[in-house]
Order: C-alpha cells, then structure tokens, then sequence
C-alpha cells in the first residue's frame, strides 16, 4: 500500500463517513498524534489517538511474531465496534461503526476509498 498523502485525508474521511453504519471516522499517526477527523464525542482526541496506536501496533507485531500479515484491528463493544485500518507508513484511521452492521461489509466500502 503506498498509502495516503496528508492533503488526501480530508476528502478521504468524508468519502468514509458517508458510508452506512460509520458512526465517525478520524486519522492518526502510527506515533499515536491526533490528526484529523471526528473522534466519539466526550473523548479526548489525543488520548483516542494514542490507544488507537498503541492496539494496532500490538496487533501488527502479533502478526510479525506469527509471520502473518495484520489486515485490521477490531474492538468490539456493546454498541459499537472500533475498526483500525493502516494508511501506509505514518498514519492509521480508526472508524467507530455501529456494533450491528457487519464490520467486513464497512471494510469492503472502505478498502477502494483508501487505496
């Protein structure tokens, strides 16, 4: 993936929040700073950023130690679920979806808008 310039994120994020079941969408760096986007209201964007950050690289070196691939991260919650999405090399975009959609239908959505 050659992944997204910054100028790109702007359209990118309103292309994505657009899509059925996404409750909000935002972009962060792999170094956990908040760039841009709705985080869920009430939080604090730059401790979102960071969490956001910090599960997907746990993930990714799951994945290396498993010498596997990481596709996404999930977190599921009661009402809702996380999706965590790599934008290439620096950035992450996280995307609070509605817990009853299916999160693989969002993604197939998302994946062409990314790319």
């Amino acid at each position: 993936m050659r992944g997204l310039e910054e100028r790109d994120f702007e359209q990118m994020l309103q292309k994505v929040s657009a899509i059925e079941g996404v409750v909000s969408a935002y972009v962060c760096s792999r170094a956990g700073n908040y760039v841009m986007g709705n985080t869920p209201k009430f939080a604090d964007r730059n401790m979102y950023s960071a969490i956001t950050s910090l599960a997907y690289g746990t993930a990714e070196q799951v994945g290396h130690e498993m010498n596997d691939d990481l596709r996404y991260v999930s977190l599921r919650f009661s009402e809702k679920n996380l999706l965590v999405v790599d934008l290439g090399p620096r950035h992450l975009l996280g995307l609070l979806i509605d817990g009853h959609v299916d999160q693989e239908q969002v993604l197939n959505m998302v994946r062409p808008i990314i790319a």
